[in-house]
């Protein structure tokens, strides 16, 4: 007896049952069974149910989609790299406000991923820069931009971050001052 057939069989059995009482019948037809086959399911004494998940032929036949699984793995890998850059941002010091305008994260759950990677959190308003650091910056910041062109800017502050050894937040909040020319 095939071990993997037997599995499958009584994967599916299982699953078609479940959704049968629970009245799901569009699943059920979902899963490839046509009304016929839904009632005689239905019909069916216990003995046979067993016979019908221990058969040593295949009745169930698994398919992949390649094209769905390749939007899958695509959607997994954006996924994986925008968490990434969650916390890339917030270990760099995004404030709540960067994080809910970039990412759609509420403060709360802001709070909860800098607990979950250990983030310090400063009290109190941010340190200011010296006017050599803001002019330091803006230079900076104009370089990226002429190379970069209309390209991701919270990367480009994020690398500024990072260059300048200050917190994402200073940077976006002088980089917004200078851009609105306040």
């Amino acid at each position: 007896m095939n071990l993997s057939f037997n599995v499958l069989n009584q994967a599916m059995l299982t699953q078609v049952l479940h959704e049968l009482r629970l009245g799901n019948l569009q699943r059920c037809k979902a899963l490839g069974l046509g009304e016929e086959d839904i009632y005689l399911l239905q019909s069916l004494p216990p003995t046979t149910l067993s016979r019908l998940a221990h058969a040593t032929v295949p009745w169930v036949e698994i398919k992949i989609d390649s094209s769905v699984l390749h939007r899958l793995i695509d959607q997994a890998e954006r996924d994986e790299q925008n968490e990434r850059l969650i916390n890339r941002a917030l270990k760099l010091g995004a404030s709540s406000t960067i994080m809910y305008q970039c990412f759609g994260l509420a403060h709360s759950e802001t709070a909860l991923r800098r607990r979950l990677l250990k983030i310090e959190t400063r009290k109190g308003r941010p340190q200011n820069l010296s006017e050599a650091q803001e002019h330091a910056l803006w230079q900076r910041w104009c370089q990226l931009r002429a190379q970069d062109g209309a390209e991701d800017q919270l990367d480009a502050m994020m690398m500024l971050a990072e260059e300048q050894q200050i917190s994402l937040a200073i940077v976006w909040q002088q980089i917004d001052h200078y851009s609105n020319g306040t």
